[in-house]
């Protein structure tokens, strides 16, 4: 199997196909070292091990967890702008936050905020985004952004979709008011935190909002939700912050020190 057809039996899996090819790739290669063995030749039983292994690295690296996928295009069919509440209820993450979006907004009104940079957005600019706001949407999952785009263009909202992958930002990050970092920060920086420490030396805005789960993968509360790294890592590059919490999230509201 060479490696073209790897990169399509991975991403046979419904939440997995608006996945960039390249980012598959370098995942595949990645999970396909300890094999040792080319994978032009890799026998069933290594074939079945590494398409698993890659899978479950991307679910992690989506962050998102799309219950249903068909579910968002059903909703799009029949009028985003009545079905709202239901396109959010099709992400596990914008579940936990449903009760949340409104204190989201009321920061960012309290904030004055003109313009919005929303890293690993997943479906969250539906809940958020105005026309009174410039909103800069920015995933690895294209059919999330694909999502989001056309709520954009029908609720005729000045915003706009790219694809990014946080573990290797190349492009100039626009200029904006307040920059989401929500529940992304753990996923793309386990071991150390200097990946973290790239990622936001990268963004240029005046905020910071950045949140973490308080909940484990099986739902139990954590006994330690507070990120005693992130607040060292955000004090020596010179930002102050206020801690909020929520049922599900811890939040960061920085601002940096003039």
């Amino acid at each position: 199997m060479n490696i073209e057809e790897i990169i399509k039996k991975v991403k046979e899996k419904k939440e997995l196909h608006g996945i960039p090819n390249y980012t598959v790739l370098e995942i595949i290669n990645k999970k396909s070292r300890p094999i040792r063995t080319k994978l032009s030749e890799l026998k069933k039983a290594d074939l079945k091990y590494l398409v698993k292994a890659v899978r479950a690295e991307l679910r992690l690296l989506v962050g998102r967890f799309s219950i249903n996928p068909e579910e968002k295009e059903k909703v799009l069919e029949q009028g985003i702008t009545t079905g709202t509440n239901s396109i959010l209820r099709t992400s596990r993450s914008t579940i936990e936050r449903l009760e949340d979006y409104s204190l989201l907004i009321k920061i960012i009104r309290d904030l004055n905020v003109k313009s919005v940079l929303d890293l690993g957005c997943g479906i969250n600019p539906i809940a958020i985004a105005n026309k009174e706001i410039r909103y800069y949407a920015y995933d690895i999952n294209q059919s999330d952004l694909n999502t989001v785009q056309k709520f954009f263009d029908i609720q005729k909202i000045n915003g706009k979709t790219a694809l990014i992958d946080l573990k290797d930002i190349k492009e100039k990050l626009p200029t904006t008011d307040i920059c989401f970092l929500f529940k992304v920060l753990d996923l793309v920086d386990k071991k150390g935190h200097k990946k973290a420490e790239e990622i936001i030396k990268k963004v240029n805005s005046k905020y910071l909002l950045i949140s973490f789960s308080t909940k484990t993968l099986s739902g139990k509360s954590m006994n330690h939700p507070q990120r005693g790294w992130i607040e060292m890592l955000l004090s020596r590059l010179g930002f102050k912050f206020n801690i909020i919490r929520t049922k599900n999230e811890i939040f960061y509201l920085a601002e940096k020190n003039n």
